[in-house]
C-alpha cells in the first residue's frame, strides 16, 4: 500500500483523502500545515494518524512514499523542492507552478532524483474524457479541425480570496484556464504549434476572464474563462465526421458524440469523488519503476506553463 503525507490541509485536501480510501491502492499516513492546530484537526477528522505543525517534520518521516501538495499555487514550486529533495514523489495540484521556468526546475530535480513526479490534473484522467479520446483516436469523427471550451462561474470578490489575491496565485488562468488547455490538448492530441492570448485584469492586477488560441497541424481551438460569471461549461470537438460534445468537461461524467445524423453514442459513468484516477496512475507508474505519466507528461505541464508565462507576461 502506497503511504501519502499531506501538504496542506484545507478542503482540497479532504477531497483528496476521500479518493485514497476509494483508490484501494494507497493510504494517508500524515498531513502537515504552518496553520497551527490545522494539520491536528484536519488528521483527526479524516482518520490520519500523524500530523506535524511543520513540512519538514512530515518530510523527515521515512514510512511517508509520496506527498500530495495541496497548498496554494504560490507555494507550490518551494513545497515540491523540498519534497523532492527529502526523496518523496510527488503529486501536485494544478497549477503545477506559476512560471515554466519553476516547473523545469522541479522536473529536473526529480530526474536528478529518480522520483515520480506529476500535475494532478484530475480531470485527464476521469472515464468520460477517458471515452472521448478513445472515440477521437478510433477516428469516429474524423479528422479534428475546431474546438471551444468554455469554463466560468462568479467567485467572490473578496480581495483577500484566494481567486482574488496575486500573491497567493490568484486568477482565472491558473485555477480554471489551466483545465481548458490541458483537457483540449490532451483529446486533440498533437503538439501544439502557436498559441496566443488575451486576459482581463482587475484593478489588483488579477485576471479575471482569459481568451486562449491553440493551434495544431489542422486544427484550432478557442479556450474561455472567466471567474466573473457563470457559464454554461462545455467543450466541442469538431472533425470532417462529426463532434464530441462533454457538459462541464473538468469533472464531467458524461459525453456525446454526434455524426452526420444527429446523436450517434452517449456515454456516462459516475466519476463519485474523481481524484482517485489519477491517484491509481500515480501508484501504478511509480510500481513499475516510470518518473512520469503517459496520460500527464512533464512536457504538456510545461507547454501550460510556457502558456500562462506569455499570457500573463511573467518574467
Amino acid at each position: 500500500m502506497f503511504r501519502f503525507g499531506i501538504m496542506g490541509a484545507g478542503n482540497i485536501a479532504a477531497q483528496f483523502c476521500d479518493a485514497v480510501k476509494i483508490s484501494g491502492c494507497a493510504e494517508v499516513i500524515a498531513v502537515a500545515s504552518r496553520t497551527p492546530g490545522k494539520a491536528e484537526i484536519f488528521a483527526k477528522k479524516n482518520d490520519i494518524p500523524f500530523y506535524y505543525s511543520s513540512y519538514e517534520e512530515m518530510l523527515a518521516k521515512k514510512d511517508v512514499d509520496g506527498i500530495y501538495v495541496a497548498t496554494t499555487h504560490n507555494f507550490h514550486y518551494e513545497n515540491m523542492i523540498q519534497a523532492l529533495s527529502a526523496g518523496k514523489h510527488v503529486l501536485c495540484e494544478k497549477a503545477f507552478t506559476m512560471r515554466k521556468q519553476e516547473a523545469e526546475a522541479v522536473f529536473d530535480l526529480a530526474r536528478k532524483k529518480g522520483l515520480f513526479c506529476m500535475e494532478a490534473m484530475w480531470s485527464r484522467f476521469l472515464p468520460a474524457i477517458q471515452k472521448a479520446k478513445s472515440w477521437i483516436e478510433a477516428g469516429l469523427i474524423g479528422d479534428l479541425n475546431m474546438a471551444h471550451f468554455m469554463i466560468g462561474f462568479a467567485s467572490s470578490s473578496d480581495p483577500n480570496g484566494r481567486l482574488r489575491n496575486k500573491a497567493l496565485g490568484g486568477g482565472a488562468m491558473f485555477d480554471i484556464s489551466v483545465y481548458a488547455i490541458e483537457i483540449t490538448s490532451y483529446l486533440i492530441g498533437k503538439p501544439i504549434l502557436s498559441f496566443n492570448g488575451s486576459v482581463l485584469k482587475d484593478e489588483n492586477g488579477v485576471d479575471m476572464v482569459d481568451v486562449i488560441t491553440l493551434c495544431f497541424e489542422g486544427c484550432i481551438a478557442s479556450l474561455q474563462s472567466t471567474i466573473l460569471t457563470n457559464v454554461e461549461q462545455s467543450l466541442q470537438i469538431c472533425g470532417t465526421k462529426g463532434r464530441i460534445k462533454i457538459p462541464d468537461p473538468h469533472y464531467s461524467e458524461r459525453c456525446m458524440r454526434f455524426d452526420a445524423n444527429g446523436l450517434a453514442e452517449e456515454f456516462y459513468q459516475r466519476r463519485d469523488n474523481g481524484f482517485q484516477y489519477e491517484i491509481r496512475e500515480m501508484v501504478s507508474c511509480i510500481q513499475q519503476g516510470k518518473l512520469e505519466s503517459e496520460i500527464m507528461p512533464h512536457r504538456d505541464t510545461l507547454r501550460c506553463a510556457e502558456i500562462f508565462d506569455f499570457c500573463l507576461n511573467n518574467k
